[in-house]
């Protein structure tokens, strides 16, 4: 029996190893077509005559992104590469006089092949005239904190409900609802910064701005989300809540990491954090939610957080659902909703905060029109400015140039982009004006550039420059600029940044708060001295030790290091 068992194994084991030899074949068979497939559709672009980066057989465009690796710190955002291959146009397209407008990159297999799109008005066409769906690298990235029940990555009915629902919650009657709680979370604000100021003419400590910036917008779009105050500008440590989301968003990074080879995301360990972390964030959401299901909506107060609003009229856009019987999934949606209001919310508006400073620390002349600005509207005296702000909060909206100065910081500093999925719309092609060419989408999901966008100079006078005396041009202004589709920070179209105008709030409140009482100035050589041999004064971008990091979204590096002191304010004669 010993022997018969023996001699079955023996026949056994080489149709074994023949079927694995069978199964190996075709997955290499398949994955080299995948890539003879690839690299095909960019040659007959090419055979189009249709500029395109130098391209190989064999790698396909990473080369490219190694010589963009190869001139950055590694920590260097990946988004920095539209404006990288803007300025090298000239080397990596021989002859053309700028950018092109649409750049292919066959960044198989490393990633699916994208259309990078410099002119705005070729990104309105996918965007806008007709908006097509996200592409998978957006779901995939979202996926880890909302399993794509948001309405940053869903798409058709469902997304077009839930957008309805949420709309009003953002709407700028609402938020200025919300300003004395908005206000109240700044002095928070405010007060650090103080703590934090040195006194006299003299510089305080040394520390990363981004810290105290995350931190306020983290509690505000919080509070305005659920009404709930978690003072984590105040904590020692991390809330459970940003504890858990931060940690969900460095899993998040995983997805836009160029870099990688495996699928981390997909491992074992990486799913059990996943979980781990949207089961605290849950503990922390779920209890709110069910008090304001308890609470009494029919109370005529103006001011509603943005679970107050998605609750109301819910039985008019869905006959079979009310706030008194809302089920399961109802809840999960929400709850996935509220998590990526905020990510997004506080993780892009705090860094936008950093640059905004940076710029006007580089320029004394833009900021001292600023704070003449403040003069203007709410008086000589800085210290009286939230008190009048509460009792006329409309004056927040009155201050054209600040406006414009946090218009110019997103232009120059951008910090998100959308790639769509091509797949929905078969034999599309995107053409800009002048030109007879045809730019196809097939097997390239279009991402707009939305760093190249915004410094196209084709459309932007002086598109590198600091100007916010653009957004104030009329017609016929040198610096005035016609086609309002070419500053996209916020997207455009029916899938824009449903928190345009609580970002815009934000800023121009902290603006209001600080421009007038304090001095704020980058201080790297402390930071280096602090950071002792971690230290990296040879990173730099362009020369400048500020540049954007990180795997996600864009960030200022080392969290903008900065020190501040308190000035005396002097009103302009």
């Amino acid at each position: 029996m010993g022997l018969f068992s023996i001699a079955e194994a023996d026949g056994v084991r080489p149709i074994l190893l023949r079927s694995l030899g069978v199964v190996l074949i075709v997955i290499l068979t398949r994955f080299f077509y995948r890539g003879y497939v690839e690299r095909s559709r960019v040659k007959s672009l090419i055979a189009q005559g249709i500029p395109v980066l130098p391209h190989s057989w064999l790698f396909g465009h990473l080369p490219i992104f190694v010589d963009f690796r190869a001139d950055h710190p590694p920590d260097v955002n990946i988004y920095m590469f539209h404006n990288w291959i803007a300025a090298n146009f000239k080397k990596y397209f021989p002859g053309e006089e700028n950018v092109p407008p649409v750049v292919y990159l066959d960044l198989w297999p490393m990633s699916g092949s994208m259309a990078a799109v410099f002119d705005p008005i070729a990104a309105t066409q996918f965007t806008q005239i007709k908006s097509l769906p996200k592409d998978g690298i957006m779901t995939e990235f979202m996926n880890p904190l909302t399993e794509n029940l948001d309405i940053v990555s869903s798409d058709g009915q469902l997304w077009k409900t839930w957008r309805q629902r949420f709309n009003p919650g953002f709407s700028p009657r609402n938020l200025t609802a919300l300003l004395p709680e908005i206000i109240e979370e700044a002095l928070v604000f405010v007060n650090g910064l103080h703590n934090l100021a040195g006194k006299d003419g003299k510089w305080g400590p040394v520390f990363p701005l981004e810290e105290k910036t995350m931190n306020l917008t983290f509690d505000i779009i919080v509070r305005a989300s659920v009404d709930l105050r978690l003072h984590e500008q105040s904590r020692q440590s991390p809330s459970p809540l940003k504890a858990a989301l931060s940690e969900q968003m460095k899993v998040m990074g995983m997805v836009t990491n160029f870099a990688r080879v495996l699928p981390a995301i997909k491992m074992p360990w990486h799913r059990a954090a996943i979980r781990r972390n949207n089961e605290a964030m849950r503990q922390v959401l779920l209890p709110q939610i069910e008090s304001k299901l308890r609470s009494d909506s029919s109370t005529s107060q103006q001011k509603k957080t943005i679970v107050d609003l998605a609750f109301k009229n819910i039985d008019k856009d869905d006959l079979k659902a009310s706030k008194e019987k809302l089920d399961a999934d109802f809840i999960d949606r929400l709850i996935a909703n509220l998590k990526a209001f905020i990510f997004a919310g506080h993780d892009t508006t705090s860094s936008t905060i950093c640059f905004m400073v940076k710029l006007l620390q580089d320029h004394p002349e833009k900021l001292a029109k600023v704070r003449a600005e403040h003069d203007s509207v709410f008086g000589p005296d800085p210290e009286k400015a939230v008190e009048i702000l509460i009792a006329s909060p409309h004056l927040l909206y009155s201050l054209p140039y600040t406006l414009s100065v946090i218009k110019e910081a997103l232009r120059l500093h951008p910090l998100a982009a959308t790639v769509r999925d091509s797949k929905a719309a078969p034999g599309m092609a995107l053409t800009v004006p002048g030109s007879p060419t045809r730019y196809p989408l097939d097997g390239f999901g279009p991402w707009v550039a939305v760093p190249g966008v915004q410094r196209n100079p084709k459309y932007w006078p002086r598109p590198h420059e600091f100007l916010p005396e653009r957004w104030l041009a009329v017609e016929g202004d040198p610096l005035y600029v016609a086609t309002k589709e070419a500053w996209v920070p916020f997207s455009l179209g029916p899938r824009n940044c449903i928190g345009l105008e609580l970002a815009l709030i934000e800023l121009r409140l902290v603006s209001v708060l600080i421009a007038r009482s304090f001095d704020i100035e980058e201080a790297w050589a402390e930071w280096d001295e602090k950071q002792g041999s971690k230290a990296t004064p040879d990173h730099v971008v362009n020369g400048k030790r500020l540049y954007g990091v990180g795997n996600g979204t864009v960030h200022p590096k080392d969290g903008m290091p900065v020190h501040v002191r308190l000035r005396v304010h002097k009103p302009a004669p």
